[in-house]
């Protein structure tokens, strides 16, 4: 029985508590994971590795290389320009994530999966792709050849 002076919490509002709590619970994590997403890690986070020495990489010739990126391999051109510098381009087609392939005879990059091409720059040329090839960190310290992020 019920004391009518002090009657305790009822069941709706005992109810009512648990679910504001597991509410505000949620909702602050998602306000986590957007602050997570609107600020992500500097380029330099992940440790440049070690592809190749500068003259294993001819002028304007892309090298596929690949190194330990976030615990995976990972697959880049590496591209050597001379006096312009050097560029390593992402070997994922940016329409649906293939691999795409430098081809010789025609200089350019091919996704074999819908037909993208693109540049030796990295910029699409035809096909379905919505934007270039992404860019890799590289670095050139000595005659070592390093790439990242």
């Amino acid at each position: 029985m019920l004391n009518k002076k002090n009657p305790g919490t009822s069941r709706r509002r005992f109810l009512g508590l648990g679910i504001s709590a597991l509410g505000s619970i949620f909702g602050l994590s998602y306000v986590g994971l957007i602050g997570d997403f609107f600020n992500p890690p500097p380029l330099q986070a992940r440790t440049l590795q070690e592809v190749g020495q500068v003259t294993d990489f001819p002028l304007h010739q892309p090298k596929l290389v690949s190194y330990k990126g976030a615990g995976i391999d990972e697959g880049v051109y590496v591209i050597n320009f001379g006096p312009e510098g050097w560029l390593a381009l992402d070997f994922h087609c940016t329409h649906l994530q293939c691999a795409v392939t430098w081809i010789d005879a025609t200089q350019q990059f091919v996704c074999p999966c819908h037909g993208g091409i693109y540049d030796l720059k990295g910029n699409v040329l035809s096909g379905p792709p919505p934007k270039n090839l992404p860019m890799r960190q590289i670095k050139i310290q000595g005659e070592s050849v390093f790439v990242g992020g």
